[in-house]
């Protein structure tokens, strides 16, 4: 296995900086440095606290977590008078975290349940895992190899 340091700068008191779970994980576990309400289809993005200063040549994906899916997001939910701990529907979108990007890292997600959800502030919320990047050129043709699957896709 390879190791490579990475920089974590907290832009935030609360925030959490990512761990793996196991060992032999290939996405650090991101989470949230502030509680969120999202309303029913709302969109909006969860923060991190965190800014990270990425070697050249290197990037990071967030995404959803497996777990989170499959079972729900930890939420909290007004019920009548009481507040009840449930799981909850939220997408989390896929994102790039870019070599020279040096903002705060946010979560972009969506509540897909038909009522207002609280996500609590330190909510293991998504993943990020960190990849190899390579650029090229393009270069505009008249026409393109043939192959055995041709046009077959959509």
């Amino acid at each position: 296995m390879i190791f490579i340091n990475i920089n974590v700068k907290r832009t935030h008191p609360d925030a959490v900086i990512p761990d793996f779970a196991h060992d032999t994980d290939t996405g650090a576990d991101l989470y949230t440095c502030e509680e969120l309400i999202l309303l029913a289809g709302e969109k909006a993005i969860a923060r991190t606290g965190l800014i990270f200063d990425l070697p050249l040549g290197r990037g990071f994906q967030v995404r959803n977590r497996s777990g989170n899916t499959i079972k729900g997001v930890p939420v909290k939910v007004v019920l009548g008078s009481e507040v009840v701990d449930m799981r909850a529907d939220i997408t989390v979108y896929l994102g790039t975290v870019d070599q020279g990007y040096r903002n705060e890292v946010g979560i972009m997600i969506k509540n897909e349940e038909s009522f207002p959800v609280l996500i609590p502030k330190g909510t293991k919320l998504a993943q990020m895992v960190l990849e190899r990047v390579q650029q090229c050129t393009f270069t505009e043709v008249e026409e393109v190899s043939e192959t055995e699957r041709g046009l077959g896709g959509f």
